[in-house]
């Protein structure tokens, strides 16, 4: 089969199909946060872009908050509860109405900017110029980030120099999958960090020189991933993992300011956007000024606490890295995310191809992983863990989907001679996919309808 040459287009197939599948199979509302996911995209839909002061509130139709109380109901971590379909079909007869509105809290989301919700809102605006009514623009937003996330994961593919089939078998984990067909921010921060490790990789080991349109797209996707969401900075690092010699010539110095320049730029409107929306979780006492403080006063604290949290926690994370749908509730059998995981790491292994990773890149491809580890935890202690708490909450397995773009180059190896061809090798992430596909969607009608 000539399509187990490509895998960008074997990622296509499989993205769009079992995408669309995840998208209609998960009961609307049934994704983290998809809630306030919604709702933001929803204001972007509008040309709604600026920041949202006052704790997180702004004013929506009163059909869009009213039909994810009563769809969403108390299923989440409850796996007890069912879904009836019926209900879900009658409620694409709830008219929009966006005359009648009223204020709506969604500080969760609203803490981002508005670049992650460009696709979903794209799809509403689609759908609220045709006149649907609210449900059908949830489905809008999910399909249209479906489309948004398989585009640039598609590029990404199709740039590596290696681990081609690595980064698809990456990008069609279940979660990785339903986030991209749910109306989540993550299918941007996802896509943008893929499309960063692929230019990265592509300029530095790449066989042919690099051209122009690479280091634009290093550049851009840098950016767009830092404005989404900011503790995966580190990753804009991956530029100086690049030998001098790959570099246009003369031009290295001023790439790398240009680069620093949006960069820095968008994290600080990043923040600023974050810092004037305030506390995200109000049922709880945190204060995230004051946790801040003390991270700079004890950063060694704040490590050791990230170091006993990793320690205690990281089956749990590797769990939902892999796919644990829902509220994080909906669990496949734990063997198969096992297995999942140990193929994953079996076709890095074996994906190689002509790229050699010098010692001191791999280094510093550690390093870069370790550093957005480390971020990623302080960022949740800092704006979702109770001020002076001596543990993190709020991780989950999600938030490393990005960061495993360019991990997976720490294990890069040139291919064994084992006697497995690429095709062989495809045909085996194909199977895999095809295979879990079929477990996950068994798990999600259990658990959300019961048969």
């Amino acid at each position: 089969m000539r399509i187990l040459d490509r895998p960008d287009r074997c990622f296509v197939l499989a993205s769009l199909v079992c995408g669309l599948g995840f998208a209609i199979l998960t009961p609307p509302f049934q994704v983290p946060d998809e809630p306030a996911h919604f709702y933001r995209s929803y204001l972007v839909s509008e040309g709604r872009l600026g920041v949202v002061p006052h704790a997180g509130v702004a004013e929506l139709p009163d059909a869009v908050p009213r039909l994810a109380r009563e769809l969403l109901g108390s299923a989440p971590f409850d796996v007890e509860v069912k879904i009836d379909p019926h209900r879900i079909v009658d409620a694409f007869s709830t008219p929009l109405e966006p005359a009648e509105r009223s204020s709506v809290s969604f500080p969760s989301s609203l803490q981002y900017t508005f670049l992650p919700y460009l696709p979903q809102a794209l799809g509403i605006a689609a759908g609220r110029a045709a006149g649907a009514p609210a449900l059908a623009l949830l489905y809008a937003a999910r399909l249209a980030n479906l489309a948004a996330g398989t585009l640039a994961l598609w590029a990404a593919i199709r740039m590596l120099p290696a681990l081609r089939w690595s980064t698809l078998l990456l990008a069609m984990m279940p979660m990785a999958l339903a986030l991209r067909a749910s109306a989540s921010a993550d299918t941007t921060a996802i896509g943008a960090a893929f499309l960063l490790a692929a230019a990265f990789a592509r300029i530095a080991w790449g066989k042919d020189p690099p051209a122009r349109r690479h280091f634009v797209l290093l550049a851009v996707s840098a950016a767009v991933l830092c404005a989404s969401k900011p503790p995966y900075l580190p990753l804009a690092l991956l530029a100086l993992l690049i030998p001098v010699a790959r570099w246009p010539p003369l031009r290295r110095a001023a790439w790398l300011s240009f680069m620093a320049g949006v960069v820095g730029v968008l994290v600080a409107w990043s923040m600023a956007t974050a810092r004037a929306v305030g506390v995200v979780r109000p049922d709880a006492p945190v204060d995230p000024a004051r946790q801040l403080a003390g991270i700079v006063a004890d950063p060694f604290g704040l490590l050791r606490i990230v170091v006993a949290d990793y320690i205690e926690h990281t089956p749990r994370y590797l769990a939902q890295f892999v796919g644990h749908l829902g509220w994080l509730d909906t669990k496949p059998p734990a063997w198969f995310l096992i297995a999942y995981l140990l193929m994953l790491v079996s076709v890095t292994l074996l994906d190689g191809e002509g790229a050699v990773v010098l010692a001191w890149q791999r280094a510093g491809l550690l390093a870069v992983v370790v550093a957005c580890l480390l971020l990623v935890s302080a960022s949740q202690y800092a704006t979702f863990t109770p001020f002076g708490a001596r543990h993190v909450e709020g991780l989950q397995g999600r938030y490393y989907i990005p960061v495993a773009a360019a991990g997976m180059w720490v294990l890069h190896l040139r291919r064994p001679d084992l006697g497995i061809s690429p095709r062989a090798l495809g045909a085996s992430a194909m199977a895999a996919v095809v295979i879990g596909y079929g477990i996950v969607v068994r798990t999600l009608l259990d658990r959300f309808y019961g048969f």
